[in-house]
């Protein structure tokens, strides 16, 4: 691979410095962090119907469920300090947003007392900058916990690696129309999204996984909770 104008061949657009450090952090997490993956299936059938009327994105729903999950498992928003794991008393949500010019991770701040519209205002604006090139430093600084959705791609399901020093990362797929076990214990179709965790083994479990995306599917399932929020 040999670089041009700053730019790698073949790719255009993307940015060479942000390419090697993407490259650095993710190489140190593959190697340092012991990861274990979670899948979770969510029934998407309300949310689509909210966010229709509301005019939100069905990630404007993920992250906000995303925040309160947090809310009920703090452990998952804890961090590594190289020899214990530190629980985290702010949540701070990183996105990642691919743009022309390489991957960027902008963090929405204090989630912990933001609802629904102001999640999405957050991460609508923050996702422009990413595109426009105008993030700052600090728009991508102290993020505490990972949201990456490959949704809009097309793709099913996908296993993300963590970001130093954070806990997890939530990996995101796209809705899907699928055959299911309605209530009355017929078959039906449903508008359905795999959800995967990426957890630190150092400091969660399968369990706590388990309940933690529980936790998003409830609230996934049953919207009404996060607008009310």
């Amino acid at each position: 691979m040999t670089e041009q104008r700053g730019k790698i061949e073949g790719d255009a657009g993307k940015s060479v410095k942000i390419r090697r450090l993407i490259a650095k952090k993710m190489e140190e997490a593959w190697k340092t962090i012991p990861h274990f993956h979670v899948t979770m299936s969510v029934d998407m059938t309300d949310v689509i119907r909210f966010r229709q009327d509301l005019g939100l994105t069905i990630n404007d729903f993920i992250l906000s469920a995303v925040v309160q999950a947090l809310k009920e498992h703090p452990w998952v928003n804890s961090c590594w300090n190289g020899e214990q794991g530190v629980e985290v008393d702010r949540i701070e949500l990183s996105l990642a947003v691919a743009t022309d010019r390489g991957l960027y991770y902008p963090v929405i701040k204090d989630c912990e007392n933001a609802g629904l519209k102001q999640i999405s205002r957050s991460a609508r604006e923050l996702g422009a900058k990413a595109h426009q090139g105008t993030l700052s430093e600090d728009d991508c600084a102290e993020g505490t916990f990972t949201v990456t959705n490959m949704g809009m791609l097309g793709v099913e399901s996908f296993a993300a690696i963590i970001t130093p020093p954070q806990a997890a990362v939530l990996a995101v797929g796209t809705v899907k129309g699928e055959i299911i076990v309605d209530e009355q214990g017929e078959p039906a179709v449903a508008p359905v999204m795999r959800m995967t965790l990426g957890a630190d083994h150092r400091l969660l479990d399968g369990a706590d996984a388990a309940e933690f995306l529980a936790t998003i599917k409830s609230y996934l399932e049953a919207p009404v909770m996060l607008i009310a929020d």
